[in-house]
């Protein structure tokens, strides 16, 4: 099948919406200038001292380097991390004035920006490796399914369903010749993917980060590594806010960007791995030495416009978003950002 044609399809399958963005609608009728965080007010142009920031279930860990290491301290913040959820459970948070900054998806943000929600990117952090596999579509070892192909007719877990993140494993779907709406999508968390696997609730599991990882490790087979074929480079993650907190927060943005990029040079330096992997097994509550290093992505304060525009492109082409849209139109104006 011609890849003009394998997008054409995915076109008339996908609808426009993203899971969870009815709720940020109706969150942005009400939300407020001032989110919760330790009763801080904004004062001024430098904003807010103390924050409320909301991670996700994976490729949080700069955010925990930056305060345990001294970075957000440094830069003048007192920040709360609160764990979060699925992307678009962490930006409603946001738009709801229930925390001021939140990990959010390059999907998500750019399904949110084209539907005209009051949310910019202030900065990256995770990073898709073109070169390792850090997420893929697993199964079970005794499975009947050899390829993507095979899961037409199947259920298979995502973290969200048409949130964007699934769009590389609708891609593979496509690219294998499979109508991918004889794929049944279900909403199950990182977490909960390898239970889903062995309880026979799914067929197959897109897991990402250290979750893929575990999951290898316990025996489970990847068919494909969608991401790494379809999104290299692209940004994963991202820093996210509102327009109106970033209006009374500007300095208070441009200190959060300032310790996520300390903590993105420590995240990278190999010599502090160690470190790093015991921040995830204390989060996670496992012990160290089930934390695969490996499983770790390159994290990048900067946004790549070309790869990130790549991005809103291919989720144009299959009917994600309907309207034209730029990556710069995405991102804060203090943003940091590149074209490469």
């Amino acid at each position: 099948m011609e890849k003009h044609n394998r997008h054409s399809l995915l076109a008339k399958v996908l609808t426009p919406a993203v899971a969870g963005l009815t709720l940020l609608s109706l969150a942005a009728c009400g939300t407020s200038s001032t989110p919760s965080a330790a009763g801080d007010a904004a004062s001024g142009s430098e904003g807010k001292t103390s924050i409320k920031v909301v991670v996700a279930p994976i490729q949080f860990e700069t955010a925990y380097v930056a305060k345990e290491k001294g970075f957000f301290d440094e830069a003048g913040l007192t920040v709360e991390i609160v764990p979060g959820a699925d992307p678009s459970a962490n930006l409603a948070q946001t738009v709801s004035g229930q925390a001021d900054i939140t990990t959010a998806s390059w999907g998500v943000m750019t399904t949110a920006t084209a539907k005209g929600m009051p949310v910019k990117v202030i900065s990256g952090n995770g990073v898709v490796d073109p070169t390792v596999d850090n997420s893929g579509i697993l199964i079970p070892k005794n499975s009947s399914i050899n390829n993507v192909a095979d899961l037409k007719g199947k259920n298979v877990a995502v973290v969200g369903v048409n949130t964007g993140g699934d769009i590389p494993m609708l891609q593979a779907a496509a690219a294998a010749g499979i109508d991918p709406k004889s794929i049944t999508e279900i909403a199950v968390p990182y977490a909960g993917m390898q239970a889903a696997l062995e309880q026979g609730t799914v067929d197959a599991a897109f897991a990402a980060d250290t979750y893929y990882h575990q999951l290898v490790d316990a025996g489970f087979k990847s068919i494909a590594s969608p991401v790494r074929e379809f999104q290299g480079n692209m940004p994963v993650t991202v820093w996210a806010a509102t327009d109106t907190w970033l209006k009374s927060n500007p300095g208070t943005a441009k200190k959060f960007n300032d310790a996520m990029t300390k903590a993105a040079t420590f995240y990278t330096d190999p010599a502090n791995v160690q470190a790093v992997v015991d921040i995830t097994a204390r989060i996670k509550q496992v012990d160290a030495s089930k934390v695969n290093p490996k499983s770790y992505v390159p994290v990048n304060t900067s946004i790549n416009l070309a790869t990130g525009q790549a991005g809103i492109d291919a989720m144009k082409e299959l009917g994600f978003v309907t309207k034209p849209l730029t990556a710069e139109a995405m991102l804060w104006a203090d943003a940091p950002r590149f074209t490469k």
